[in-house]
């Protein structure tokens, strides 16, 4: 007998779309979560510190940020959520509708002209980093269902917001020995191969990425342990912290 009861709650159907090719230095993926209309999703989803931002165009239910181990915040409207320090749970039942762009490290900054440090661990509006620009991007995205057709809009919102300088290039060569050397290198020494001050490199960190140099190093790290307990979870953390 036919029912008008919703269906059992479901993880929705969690998608993935791949930037343009100029803007993969920066943006490693554009992602979406939908579902049937019958369904009800039940989503939680855990998020390790790994100092990169994601922005949210939100357009179902209101979702819960936690703060693992801490305070929450309800989110009804869309918001980036910036370079985080600190791990958190997200919570969403109901109807959901999520569009949202995952930023490389590093890879906010050349989208915006503000530094980076003043938001990091916060939640603001796209606009207030994206500009009113990013209004009109949400307006459009909320009327266009269709998945590839989003991807095209954030395409284009993204190729018109690109700008960086010398100064950006010298930040993406220090974090890139820094990723390569899963953050064991000195920043001293980091700092030295492109030719800045440690005090210079802090200064251009702060305003492309929203983190200190050595903090980027402490966060790579700490992924690289994520990363060996996975591959060996027999493993204990004296001995990784050994190696």
């Amino acid at each position: 007998m036919a029912s008008d009861a919703p269906r059992p709650h479901s993880e929705g159907v969690y998608q993935l779309r791949s930037p343009a090719p100029p803007l993969q230095r920066y943006i490693e993926h554009y992602w979406f979560v939908t579902h049937a209309p019958d369904e009800v999703v039940d989503l939680r989803v855990d998020v390790f510190v790994d100092a990169r931002a994601d922005l949210i165009f939100n357009f179902g239910a209101p979702y819960r940020r936690e703060l693992i181990g801490g305070a929450s915040t309800e989110h009804q409207q869309s918001n980036v959520d910036a370079q985080r320090m600190v791990p958190i749970r997200i919570v969403q039942r109901g109807a959901v509708r999520v569009s949202g762009v995952r930023f490389r490290l590093g890879g906010l900054g050349p989208f915006t002209t503000d530094p980076l440090d003043v938001w990091t661990d916060g939640t603001p509006a796209p606009r207030e980093i994206l500009g009113e620009g990013a209004v009109a991007l949400e307006q459009a995205l909320a009327a266009e269902p269709d998945l590839d057709a989003q991807a095209a809009l954030f395409d284009g919102f993204f190729t018109t917001r690109l700008t960086s300088d010398a100064s950006y290039t010298l930040v993406a060569r220090a974090l890139e020995a820094l990723v390569e050397s899963d953050g064991r290198a000195r920043v001293e020494d980091v700092a030295d191969a492109v030719r800045l001050s440690a005090r210079q490199l802090e200064r251009l960190f702060a305003r492309w990425v929203g983190l200190p140099p050595k903090t980027i190093a402490r966060v790579l790290r700490f992924q690289a342990t994520l990363r060996a307990l996975m591959r060996d979870p027999g493993c204990s953390l004296a001995e990784v912290a050994a190696r």
